[in-house]
Order: C-alpha cells, then sequence, then structure tokens
C-alpha cells in the first residue's frame, strides 16, 4: 500500500531546504503533546496558531516570504534543529518499555473506537471517550506497543458551539478539507484510492481510508465519501453520534465490519482486539466468519474470537448503550449474513433467546473473554448492571475487571509546570510518569516557584476567557466591557459535557448563598463555565441556557461566567489555570472521569462528589468530597443536600483557605500532584491492559489456534456438553461432622475434571450476600458409580458453621482449564446451603 502525498510535496515545495523537515513534522502528531515542537508552529504565526492548531493547514497559508524570513532567523532554526532532533529520536528509539518486557510479542494489538481526541485539528470527538482513546493511543505510541486503531473520519467532526442572546446552544457543523488536515489518504499499489467494501443492507458499500499517525501509533479512519457510493450511503460519516438509527447503524457496521476488512487489505493479522466501548463490536462478527472461512464451525470461531478480545465499557448511562430491534439488525446485515447461520450471529446481542432486542454492549461482551470497567466503583455497578448474563454467580466474581483510566500525561501538564518537573524531579518522570516514588520530589519544589508557575497558568486562562467572550460580543453585537478577573482570585472551574446526571446547575440551589460566596470584596470568588450539551438533549441545553442565565443577573455579572465552544484547546488552559476543578455528578453514573486527573496533576484541586476516579483518588488531603464518602447511589432527592455541602465546603474551608492560608493551600497542591499524576496517568492505565488484558489474550490466541485449532474445538466442544448435560447436575447431600463436610452430588454425563466444587462461607451481610467470602476447594474422594461423587472438606473453616452470623454453602459449577477466568461461560452453577 501507498500514501497520498501529493499535499505533502506541495508543501515541501513551498518549505526552504533547511526547513524540509517541518513537513514530516505536520504529518505526526507527535508534535501535539510536545511543547518545543507546539511553540515551534506558533513562531511561525501565532495568531493562525492559536486558532487552528493545524501545521498543515498553516504551511499551506502561510507565505512563502515568512518562511524564507524564519530560514535565516538564528533563533527559529536553533529551535527547529532542537525539535527535528527530538522528533527523529522518539521514532527511531530501538528500546521501549514494551519490547523489553515482550521481546517475543509478533502480532499488532489492534484498537477499535468511534471518536478519537487527539488534537483540535482533527474534530473526530466529542468527549471523554474520545480524549481517552487519544491518550490511550498516545501513550501506545510512548511505550512502544505495536498497536494499530482504527475509527471513522467525519465529515463536518463534532460541532463548533455558539451562545445566542438567551443563552441558546447553536450547532455550526463545518465541512472540514481533508487536504488541509495532518491525515492522508491511503492508496494502493498502483496509486489508486484503497476501497474497502462493507456489507450493508443487501449491498457492499465502499469505504476510502486516510491515516493519522500518532507517534510511532497509526490511526487509519474510514469514510464512505466516494463517487462510487450512492448519494445516501455516501452521507454515513457526515455527522459524529448520528442519533437516526439508520445511520447510527451503518456507523457501527462500518468501524466494526469495516474495520477489520481493512486490516486484511492491509495484510495485517491481528493478535488481540480492543473494543473501546460497545459501538465497533460487529469486528467480531467479521471475526466469527473469518474462521469459519478456514473450515471451523461457528462455535470453534467464536471460542478463538473471544480468547482474543478485550472491550472496555465506559458507562453506566443507558443511553450509552445501543440498542436495536433484533429484525432491523437482521436487515441491516442481509448481506453480511449470505451463507452464515444468522440467528446464531444475532443470540449474540440478546440477553436471552426471546429478547426482541439487540444490544451492542451484551455483544461486546459474549465475544470477549476480557471485559472491564474504567475505574473500580463503575466495574462493581457494571457487574450490577449486567448480572443476569451471569444467573447465580455472585456479583464479586462476575468476570469483569476494573482498569481505571487516565490521561495522557505530556498531552495534559501545563509547559510551566513541566519545566519545575524537569528541575526538581528529574526528566525521567517523562518517560516513567507511573513511578509513584519519584513524585515525591514535589516537596523539593519552593512554594514560591510552584505558585508563580500556577499564576502564569492562570493568566493564560484569563486571556483565554476574555478573548472568547470578545469574539462571541462581536458576533452578536454586544458592546460591554470584558470581566475583570484578578489573577489572584479564587478561579473555580466546571468545565464538561453538559449531560443533566454532571448537575451542572446543582451550584444554583441557593443563589442567595451563591451571592454571598462570590461577591465577598475581600474574598471574591470567580466561577468559569464550559462545556457543550448533545445536540439531541434538550435537558442538557436547558441546563446550559440556566448557566448563562444565572451569568447575566446583576449580583453575578462577571463573577459566573459561561465560555463558549470548550473543546480540547480551551480544556489545556482550564484544567491548569484554575484553582479548584468543581465535578458534581450524581453517583454512580459518573463512570471514571479524567478531567479531574488533567487538573489534579497541574496542581488545582479537585472538590468532587464521591464518585468515579474519585473513590480511588481521594486521600484527605489532595482535595474535597462533597457530601459523604458512601458508594451508594444517589436519586434526585439527594440534589439538595450534596448542593447544602457544596456550599458549606466553600463558605467554610476552600475559600478561607485560599485566602488565609497559603501555605495549606500549596501543601496540598503538592499533594494533589503527587497523589495523582502517577497513579492516574495513561501509562499506569495501559500497563495494566497489557499485563491483565493484551497478553493473556495473546497468549490464549496461540493456545487456541496451535495444530489446527485442536484446542478451540476442544474448547467449544466441551462447552456444547455443558450447556446439554447440566440439567442433570445435583448436589444430592451435604454432611457436616465435626470439622468435615462431605458432599454427594450427581455430575450426570459430566467428569469431575468438567466441574471444581468449593465451600463458599463467610459473614452474612443480608439475605443471599457474605461479607468477604472465603473460597476452599472440595476434593473428590469416592466414586459412587452412574455420576455420583463424593466429595470432602476438612478443615478449621467450620469452626463458626452454628453461628447464625455466618453462612455456608456448597456449589459446584463448570470448569475448564483453558477458560482464563471461572465463570466466563455464565451462570453454570449450583448452589445448596450447608446446616448443621
Amino acid at each position: 500500500m501507498k500514501i497520498d502525498n501529493s499535499i505533502k510535496e506541495k508543501i515541501l515545495k513551498k518549505l526552504p531546504e533547511n526547513l524540509s523537515r517541518l513537513a514530516d513534522l505536520a504529518y505526526n502528531y507527535w508534535w501535539s503533546w510536545d511543547h518545543k515542537a507546539m511553540k515551534l508552529w506558533q513562531k511561525i504565526d501565532e495568531e493562525h496558531w492559536r486558532q487552528y492548531k493545524n501545521p498543515v493547514k498553516l504551511l499551506l497559508e502561510v507565505p512563502e516570504s515568512r518562511l524564507r524570513e524564519l530560514s535565516k532567523d538564528d533563533a527559529f532554526l536553533d529551535l527547529y534543529e532542537l525539535v527535528i532532533e527530538r522528533f527523529e529520536g522518539y521514532m527511531n528509539q530501538s528500546t521501549t518499555w514494551f519490547s523489553t518486557n515482550y521481546p517475543r510479542w509478533d502480532k499488532p494489538i489492534v484498537y477499535l473506537c468511534m471518536e478519537y481526541g487527539i488534537s483540535k485539528s482533527l474534530p473526530i470527538y466529542s468527549g471523554g471517550l474520545g480524549i481517552l482513546a487519544g491518550d490511550h493511543l498516545k501513550t501506545a505510541s510512548d511505550l512502544g506497543l505495536p498497536l494499530i486503531a482504527v475509527g471513522l473520519l467525519y465529515k463536518h467532526g463534532y460541532f463548533r458551539q455558539e451562545i445566542d442572546k438567551d443563552g441558546r446552544q447553536i450547532e455550526i457543523f463545518p465541512e472540514y478539507n481533508t487536504k488541509e488536515m495532518p491525515i492522508r489518504q491511503v492508496l494502493t499499489n498502483d496509486g489508486k484510492p484503497l476501497l474497502i467494501d462493507v456489507p450493508i443492507e443487501g449491498k457492499m458499500v465502499k469505504a476510502r481510508v486516510f491515516l493519522v499517525e500518532v507517534g510511532r501509533v497509526p490511526l487509519y479512519l474510514l469514510d464512505t465519501d466516494v463517487l462510487e457510493n450512492p448519494e445516501e450511503d455516501r452521507k454515513v460519516c457526515d455527522y459524529l453520534y448520528n442519533a437516526e438509527p439508520d445511520k447510527r447503524i451503518k456507523q457501527e457496521i462500518l468501524l466494526g465490519i469495516g474495520g477489520m476488512r481493512l486490516l486484511k487489505a492491509l495484510e495485517i493479522e491481528p493478535g488481540v482486539i480492543h473494543l473501546n466501548e460497545g459501538h465497533p463490536s460487529f469486528a467480531n462478527f467479521e471475526r466469527i466468519r473469518w474462521f469459519m472461512e478456514e473450515g471451523l464451525s461457528f462455535e470453534e470461531a467464536l471460542e478463538v474470537v473471544r480468547g482474543t478480545s478485550v472491550f472496555t465499557t465506559h458507562t453506566p448511562v443507558p443511553a450509552g448503550h445501543d440498542v436495536f430491534p433484533v429484525d432491523f439488525v437482521r436487515e441491516k446485515l442481509a448481506k453480511f449474513f449470505e451463507g452464515l447461520p444468522t440467528e446464531k450471529f444475532l443470540e449474540l446481542g440478546k440477553a436471552n433467546p426471546s429478547d426482541p432486542n439487540f444490544n451492542m454492549t451484551i455483544l461486546s461482551i459474549k465475544t470477549s473473554n476480557f471485559v472491564n470497567g474504567v475505574s473500580q466503583l463503575h466495574a462493581k455497578v457494571t457487574r450490577e448492571m449486567w448480572a443476569g448474563l451471569w444467573a447465580g454467580v455472585p456479583l464479586d466474581e462476575i468476570p469483569i475487571e476494573g482498569i481505571t483510566n487516565g490521561v495522557h500525561t505530556a498531552t495534559w501538564v501545563n509547559e510551566n509546570l513541566a519545566k519545575l518537573y524537569d528541575i526538581y524531579i528529574g526528566k525521567i518522570w517523562r518517560e516513567h510518569v507511573n513511578l509513584e516514588g519519584i513524585w515525591y520530589a514535589i516537596e523539593r519544589i519552593p512554594d514560591g516557584e510552584l505558585w508563580e508557575a500556577h499564576l502564569k497558568a492562570k493568566r493564560e486562562l484569563i486571556e483565554l476567557i476574555r478573548r472568547k467572550i470578545m469574539r462571541r460580543n462581536e458576533r452578536i453585537g454586544i458592546d460591554e466591557p470584558l470581566p475583570d478577573i484578578d489573577e489572584n482570585a479564587l478561579i473555580i472551574g466546571f468545565a464538561r459535557r453538559f449531560a443533566t446526571y454532571k448537575r451542572a446547575v446543582l451550584l444554583f440551589t441557593d443563589l442567595e448563598r451563591l451571592k454571598k460566596i462570590v461577591n465577598n470584596s475581600e474574598r471574591p470568588v470567580y466561577i468559569v463555565f464550559g462545556g457543550k450539551a448533545h445536540p439531541r438533549d434538550e435537558a442538557g441545553k436547558e441546563f446550559l441556557r440556566r448557566v448563562y442565565e444565572v451569568s447575566q443577573m446583576p449580583e453575578f455579572k462577571g463573577k459566573i461566567i459561561l465560555i463558549e465552544n470548550y473543546d480540547m484547546g480551551s480544556a489545556r488552559l482550564f484544567v491548569s489555570g484554575v484553582d479548584v476543578w468543581l465535578n458534581t455528578p450524581r453517583r454512580p453514573l459518573e463512570a471514571s472521569g479524567t478531567s479531574g486527573m488533567k487538573a489534579g496533576l497541574n496542581g488545582v484541586i479537585n472538590l468532587s462528589i464521591f464518585d468515579g476516579w474519585w473513590v480511588e483518588g481521594y486521600n484527605g488531603r489532595n482535595g474535597w468530597v462533597i457530601g459523604d464518602t458512601s458508594t451508594e447511589p444517589e436519586t434526585e432527592a439527594d440534589d439538595y443536600w450534596d448542593a447544602m455541602s457544596l456550599y458549606d465546603i466553600l463558605e467554610n474551608v476552600v475559600v478561607p483557605m485560599y485566602y488565609e492560608n497559603r501555605d495549606a493551600w500549596i501543601r496540598m497542591m503538592k499533594e494533589s500532584i503527587k497523589s495523582i499524576a502517577p497513579r492516574f496517568s495513561t501509562h499506569r492505565m495501559v500497563k495494566d491492559y497489557v499485563t491483565k488484558f493484551y497478553s493473556k489474550a495473546m497468549e490464549l490466541g496461540i493456545y487456541l489456534s496451535r495444530d489446527n485449532f485442536r484446542w478451540a474445538k476442544e474448547l467449544a466442544k466441551w462447552k456444547e456438553k455443558i450447556k446439554t448435560e447440566w440439567d442433570k447436575v445435583n448436589i444430592e447431600e451435604v454432611k457436616v461432622n465435626e470439622h468435615i463436610v462431605n458432599v454427594t452430588i450427581n455430575l450426570g454425563n459430566l467428569k469431575p475434571e468438567d466441574v471444581r466444587v468449593e465451600l463458599y462461607y463467610g459473614i452474612k451481610e443480608e439475605e443471599f450476600k457474605i461479607l468477604k467470602p472465603h473460597i476452599v476447594e472440595l476434593r473428590k474422594t469416592k466414586d459412587l458409580g452412574n455420576g455420583r461423587y463424593i466429595y470432602t472438606y476438612m478443615g478449621k473453616a467450620l469452626k463458626n458453621i452454628g453461628n447464625p452470623c455466618w453462612h455456608y454453602a456448597i456449589r459446584v459449577y463448570a470448569y475448564h482449564p483453558m477458560m482464563p477466568g471461572k465463570f466466563l461461560l455464565g451462570g453454570y452453577i449450583k448452589w445448596k446451603g450447608v446446616e448443621r
């Protein structure tokens, strides 16, 4: 395959010879997390760079006279040579964390996601999911993972937000010119556009392919806007997260099935597939078809696919899980299903055989052995959400793990703070950010230097706020003074998607009380809001309108500020330029949240509901909790009490400390940095994925496919036997004698090696729930014939069996050594209580 370099060649013709490497740098998003590289682009044309953050567009539009001038500017050339040297050193690095720890890894990890937040200049993201995916790719590049990413290229990207005179959100969908973006089209060897055939409805839809370079990681983007397609199919990728079910499912077919067919066209054989959310899970339909073409049955192919698939779910909010009528899915995949066992495929997306709906999350779970939520609390909530898929399995043993999200430190740390970290920690933090010990060196930073670096970040944010408000005022014809924000005053930031569960208006529960907080002339407080509501989320838009309404009240004018079009560029300044990061979700709907992590590593102090990542991040010294530290779900009735707690903390703790005890404030800033930066970095997160999931999935894939898929066939055959024979399994009798338990079990046609028998016991917390259960395995001691066996346990575990506070039970469940988890088969488990 080739890459279309026609625009790059146009740029090269324009560049002076001694600046020619700018063309290479422009087409690799490595620059987006290197402060020196961004400074280089800024020096070419500061206003252009501030507006677009797009080096390709910059080089296309800057006058040649300016480039000739820079080619003779010694200061610019010194910076240019430094940046190019760093870029080449990074790209040519031969030894990485991954190559050192996994030297024999020979197949790529393929990562699929509906959106990627790499940079403002690639507007194919809407919020946290995309930013997380972008940070995942950047870190995979830093660590040297052999990772390939696949996504979609949206013609209009996500919308640009404007706010009218009445506070209403207006969505502007600009059409982006791919020739001006840091992306290039993939061509065939004969120079023609590479086109992928994707089965949608009863026909093949063509998709073109673009390449985005994210450091050492390639990101391939698919798009159907080609002449070969009918007009309707050319619009599949018009908008991100199209709300129309028809467009939505077509996008998911394109991402999943089209993504896998792209790999075939590129002759890439994946070792592991990572489905980031349920949107791309049709990829596993295509992979099942691949292995069936190699001669495997549906069930055998499914085992290979399961064994090599990782699935990450990101939200407990129902709207975040796509559900379609089964008949609708059957219709949209009609071409794909030709010659295949259609109903077997469709069963994979159903909660039960009679379910009329097809759920993309269920499809992901049923086709992946490795499943995780994005924080420890979210993993617990997810296990509760999908417990029906594991009937009879205790919640804490449902095979859904927690791998807590993180952030890409180099992208989100403020340049002024990064310089301090270099001086007082040493540059080791840049490559080993997840090592907690090195961050204790934060204590070496003199308080005055840390505070001055923070004030510089505040000045940058204040400049952004004033610039955005000035532009808006000019656009809508308002002639009023810009807010005069004192950099020494307390600034609180609330910036995120305007979903109702995030409760942006919680702060307005008692306006009289809020008025006293912000308008104290000796201790003024500024509260800055930013964020977009989904175009179809009318309730979210109303929250946004309410924030604007309050910001225009005379008593809050200039103290409560709403900026429009919050994006990645704004976010960098927000998460370092405020003093306090406010987060008010209704628990447990914040699955993780990463903006507070970004703020924390910049010394901004979190003031948050005890939800998502903050359950793990809060240590009593690095921020504050609104409400209590319970993890119990909240309802609308809790809103009032959370608001009262928020006011109390602001009045009695936050504002007094900021103005009266700067030493204590800076101590908390340092604690925030050293406790959050290493633990909530994507370096830690991606390493967790490698050690807990990717390496195990790769190893399992090797075993399952060895000797003409012998183990995949064996495992599929075993599972079919379990499904057929499980009803005959019966725990007939449990006898307790002193410290001995004898259990008689009828396994029917199953063998002892097909099951595990365990004693499950502990202190009873409530009916059918045990606090911190203990589990011990029973040994088979006698074969009674006709499928009946005696299993025995002898030991001290039975000493509390007569205590009514303790509960004892025997359980038998299906077991196979090739399954990487106890209950991956689902609810093939039977229980019997133990009585004395």
